[in-house]
């Protein structure tokens, strides 16, 4: 069965990490995309992903970091390559607030966190991006539960888009729903973070190893989720 391998990180270590390796290994469209970030939060975050993503990599197949290149696809998908020939290994990046989440898989995937950090009127959010099932789902919640429940979805949504490298536009986002499913049928994954949500897309069968987790309280088993609708294979 494939593995994914899902890591949860403090931005500001990773970014240390980094930073200690200078910015040679950096692709020199990286190194633009660096310059142009203003903002000293958004520049920890680049480097602590495509640091680490690289290091995982080289960790996978017995590689040196530094030989690993970071390429996008047109969809703006990362590939992480070899001499310039893209690796039989697909990655996905989140970060939310001081967190990095990374997933490396042997098939495609989809990570998202979120992190909340006000109250919205979530009901309302979901009735301008989520399906009428999830609407109704969410509804039904309890107003303690109203929020977390949000952001679990809303996670499943963007770690579907970043899977199938469509993006998430609203119409897409509507006409897809996530539903509850046992672990057999599978395709994506959530794990409770306080009042938000670690969501993974991949395939049924995908193997889940967990190599960091640095959240207070350790991962509990996740929830098993389905999508269905005319985007929830992606690509097809």
């Amino acid at each position: 069965m494939p593995a994914a391998q899902v890591e949860l990180r403090r931005i500001a270590d990773l970014a240390a990490e980094a930073r200690a390796q200078g910015l040679a290994w950096l692709t020199p469209a990286e190194r633009e995309r660096l310059r142009a970030i203003t903002a000293p939060a958004r520049q920890a975050a680049f480097l602590a992903g495509h640091w680490q993503a690289r290091a995982r990599v080289a960790q996978w197949l017995g590689l040196a970091p530094h030989r690993i290149e970071w390429a996008t696809e047109a969809q703006g998908r990362p590939r992480l390559c070899l001499a310039g020939e893209a690796l039989p290994l697909h990655v996905s990046l989140s970060h939310s607030g001081d967190w990095l989440a990374l997933v490396l898989a042997e098939v495609p995937v989809g990570i998202d966190l979120e992190l909340p950090r006000r109250a919205r009127d979530w009901s309302a959010l979901a009735a301008f991006t989520f399906a009428p099932e999830e609407c109704a789902r969410l509804a039904e919640a309890g107003a303690s539960m109203r929020k977390a429940l949000f952001h679990r979805l809303w996670a499943l949504k963007e770690a579907h888009a970043k899977r199938s490298g469509r993006g998430l536009g609203v119409r897409a986002a509507r006409a897809l729903c996530a539903r509850p499913a046992a672990a057999a049928f599978a395709d994506a994954w959530t794990w409770d973070i306080g009042a938000g949500a670690l969501a993974l897309a991949g395939a049924p069968g995908v193997q889940v190893q967990w190599l960091a987790w640095e959240w207070a309280d350790p991962p509990a088993a996740p929830a098993g989720w389905h999508y269905v609708g005319p985007h929830a294979r992606g690509r097809d």
